[in-house]
């Protein structure tokens, strides 16, 4: 399955739009839009992207936890307000944007204008909202798809928010392919 070039025109504009409030919510959607959709499909474009920009990796002791265990690579990158994120891209192809501070509402709206709709020919549709409980409080995922009929395969979108300020990572948006 392949986004059409004007789709993902269409996306990063809109990124950038949301981008320019400066906020960190804003700008770790930006990311997650520059980052991990423009290369779903290209993940070595990402890996060269990060090169050109002479971008570190981070050690792997500190990568793991970004890639949750798996093989991987992940670069810090600096941002408004407090500034911390990473982005993190699994040798599987998963690709994902965290942030360590960020408002879990703000984060929420930007995503769902994001993914909640699709470039033709594909279709988004809700997938997942569900409320949990961390150590460190509520979280809450949201997650979308992209796919087209004749496809076995779809695009991936999901948010995990959390609320609390001493949670480790606040907001976490991954992308990959699945199977239907």
């Amino acid at each position: 399955m392949r986004i059409l070039p004007i789709g993902l025109a269409l996306l990063l504009a809109a990124a950038h739009a949301l981008a320019q409030d400066g906020d960190a919510a804003a700008f770790f959607v930006k990311l997650y839009a520059e980052k991990c959709m423009k290369h779903y499909a290209k993940p070595d474009a990402l890996k060269a992207e990060f090169e050109a920009a002479k971008t570190p990796e981070l050690p792997a002791a500190t990568a793991g936890f970004f890639l949750g265990g798996a093989p991987g690579k992940a670069w810090p990158q600096k941002g408004p307000g407090e500034g911390r994120f990473v982005v993190s891209l699994r040798d599987d192809g998963i690709c994902a944007v965290f942030a360590q501070h960020a408002d879990d509402v703000s984060v929420e709206k930007h995503f769902k204008d994001l993914v909640s709709t699709s470039p033709p020919p594909l279709t988004a549709a809700a997938d997942k909202d569900e409320h949990g409980m961390s150590p460190t409080g509520p979280i809450h995922t949201l997650s979308y798809t992209w796919s087209r009929p004749g496809d076995d395969s779809e695009l991936l979108f999901t948010l995990t928010t959390a609320v609390s300020p001493d949670a480790p990572v606040q907001a976490m948006a991954s992308l990959g392919r699945t199977k239907k």
